[in-house]
């Protein structure tokens, strides 16, 4: 995502990545989330941690923005379903998309296992 010079809310936290390491965010930032298609769609106002890291992956949903919505997942269907006014809303995710998601997610884990145990080999030079 391209924020720019988007004003940013302060934060003093950080994240601990997949690979355990420690991730510094940027900040908060407020932004619309809109799940569904017309007329079964939703939108909540959430907040965003900003991390500045090479991921796969444009966001993560967590349970503050299940609970927002009100959703109940189906990893195996890989489908959010959630209450609209008329029905019921869902989100559908792409089971192809989400392959290369998580191949590209593998090819950056070992590319970076690779670099740091280059990094070890010629430190102990």
């Amino acid at each position: 995502m391209q924020l720019g010079d988007v004003p940013l809310e302060a934060i003093d936290t950080s994240l601990y990545g997949f690979a355990r390491e420690v991730v510094h965010p940027r900040g908060m930032i407020l932004l619309p989330l809109t799940l569904g298609t017309s007329p079964l769609w939703k939108t909540c106002l959430l907040k965003f941690l900003v991390v500045d890291i090479p991921l796969a992956y444009n966001v993560i949903l967590r349970r503050p923005t299940l609970n927002a919505f009100r959703a109940i997942i189906s990893i195996y269907h890989m489908k959010i379903k959630f209450p609209v006014v008329g029905g019921v809303g869902e989100a559908q995710a792409d089971a192809l998309q989400t392959r290369k998601c998580y191949v590209e997610a593998i090819k950056r884990g070992k590319k970076r296992i690779l670099e740091e145990a280059s990094d070890k080999e010629n430190s102990n030079k």
